[in-house]
């Protein structure tokens, strides 16, 4: 049996606190429903019914996340903790979405690595990827089974941007340099890759 330690407004809905060290937003009708007011006692039973609501509601707000773009699971995580589910409820969510192949870490990662070939270098890529909570194990293994080449994803690059510049004027030979080193490429291969173009 729990005890509710707080309630506080949330827009349409009651931010519920229980003395068990978990807090959960429902719906002000939900709340009503549910008689939970300040220092009530909740029953085994009203817990298992809110347990409930927030699993499949957490279940299908993550379903809705995925709808519009493949997540990794941190993203999932991170999205259903804003949306103050708990700790718990999350766990469970993402349990349900690695099972039925949901969201795939290392499937988003390789998908990723294709899809930036030819706009981002390694280096960017890398960061994109431990930013959206992918491990180093992960990321390691993506390249390995991926036939990215630093240096094709260059000359994409350079193809795309060279007819921004005067590649005749050494400042705008300079403006490149620095304008492709800050995308991530090592200097000694932005130099390589630009002297194939005479540049």
């Amino acid at each position: 049996m729990y005890t509710v330690i707080k309630l506080e407004p949330k827009g349409n809905r009651w931010h519920v606190y229980l003395d068990n060290d978990i807090d959960f937003l429902l719906y002000k009708s939900e709340v009503r429903k549910l008689n939970l007011v300040q220092d009530a006692r909740i029953e085994e039973k009203q817990y298992e019914i809110i347990v409930d609501t927030l699993y499949k509601r957490a279940r299908e707000r993550a379903l809705y996340i995925l709808d519009d773009a493949y997540k990794t699971k941190k993203q999932i995580i991170d999205k259903l903790k804003a949306g103050c589910y708990p700790e718990f409820i999350i766990d469970k969510v993402v349990g349900y979405l690695v099972e039925y192949d949901l969201i795939n870490d290392d499937r988003y990662a390789s998908m990723y690595i294709d899809f930036k070939a030819s706009s981002k270098s390694k280096r960017q890529i890398v960061q994109d990827l431990y930013l959206k909570g992918l491990s180093k194990e992960t990321i390691d293994s993506a390249f390995e089974n991926n036939d990215f080449s630093e240096e094709d994803s260059l000359k994409k690059i350079i193809e795309k941007r060279k007819c921004r510049y005067d590649l005749t004027n050494q400042k705008d030979i300079e403006k490149f340099y620095r304008y492709l080193i800050g995308k991530g490429y090592p200097y000694h291969e932005v130099k390589r890759v630009l002297s194939l173009y005479n540049i």
